[in-house]
């Protein structure tokens, strides 16, 4: 819906419901925020749709924290892009990230056709382990 892609603070409660909630949820997610030919980039390994929905079911059933802060967001026609960091708790383990995405963005929908994603994580207060290379 267009509500989660035309402005910041719809773009932040996309990302906060992304990975919050019921693993059996994932499907509704994705359905409500992305077309059916979507696919995923995320730092250089593309995901169809339907690996999208499973990545979604996978990371839902093992964070039990997640709090993301959308900092930058432009939307220029159907193009999207976006800095995000934030923490995230996986199973136990509290850790930190920053995001940079770029997407298009269906005009008639509202929703996302694709997204490109880079991406570094690592322990709370310390350097980045993942995504550094």
């Amino acid at each position: 819906m267009a509500e989660y892609t035309s402005s910041r603070e719809g773009f932040q409660r996309a990302m906060e419901w992304s990975l919050v909630g019921s693993p059996d949820d994932a499907k509704s997610y994705a359905t409500s925020t992305s077309l059916p030919t979507f696919y995923h980039v995320m730092n250089g390994q593309r995901l169809s749709y339907d690996d999208y929905v499973k990545g979604i079911v996978e990371w839902r059933g093992k964070v039990s924290e997640y709090k993301p802060v959308v900092h930058e967001f432009l939307r220029d026609g159907d193009q999207l892009a976006a800095r995000m960091t934030g923490t995230i708790k996986v199973n136990g383990a509290d850790t930190f990230f920053e995001s940079f995405m770029f997407g298009k963005v269906d005009k008639g929908t509202g929703k996302m056709e694709w997204l490109i994603e880079r991406s570094v994580w690592g322990p709370k207060g310390g350097a980045p382990e993942h995504g550094v290379s």
